[in-house]
């Protein structure tokens, strides 16, 4: 089963898109991170196996979403990450940035949607999780 991290330092942002992932069918766990080395040590505890869908900010105090996606690439962690970059910046270099990392399959501006839900839910790399929907 695959499950939900969302990895954002706004305590708003991460009650808004939890309710809004579980509005639009995500019936999947979903667990909130305010910072990402909490959710590094949350995915180093995790069974290897289990496939994620992370939803992260990119500018966050302490560890930014880059950083983020680097410990990601610079410990292996060996599960199955699928990582959609969710950022209120327009700047196209991010956006460029994102796609030089391999776990990143997305990447959109704030506030998600309800449309961007059902983009993603369809997008081929994890579209298999949800074919009972």
């Amino acid at each position: 089963m695959l499950k939900i991290l969302i990895i954002d330092d706004d305590n708003i942002v991460l009650l808004v898109q939890r309710k809004l992932l579980e509005r639009c069918g995500f019936h999947t766990p979903i667990f909130s991170f305010t910072r990402g080395e909490k959710a590094l040590e949350f995915l180093k505890e995790e069974n290897s196996s289990q496939p994620f869908l992370i939803f992260l900010d990119i500018n966050m105090p302490g560890m930014n979403g880059w950083q983020f996606l680097n410990e990601i690439r610079n410990r292996k962690v060996h599960h199955t990450i699928y990582v959609i970059m969710v950022t209120s910046s327009i700047n196209q270099l991010d956006k460029e940035m994102a796609e030089k990392y391999e776990n990143v399959i997305g990447f959109m501006e704030k506030p998600v949607t309800a449309k961007d839900c059902l983009r993603i839910k369809g997008s081929s790399e994890i579209k298999r999780y949800f074919k009972n929907d």
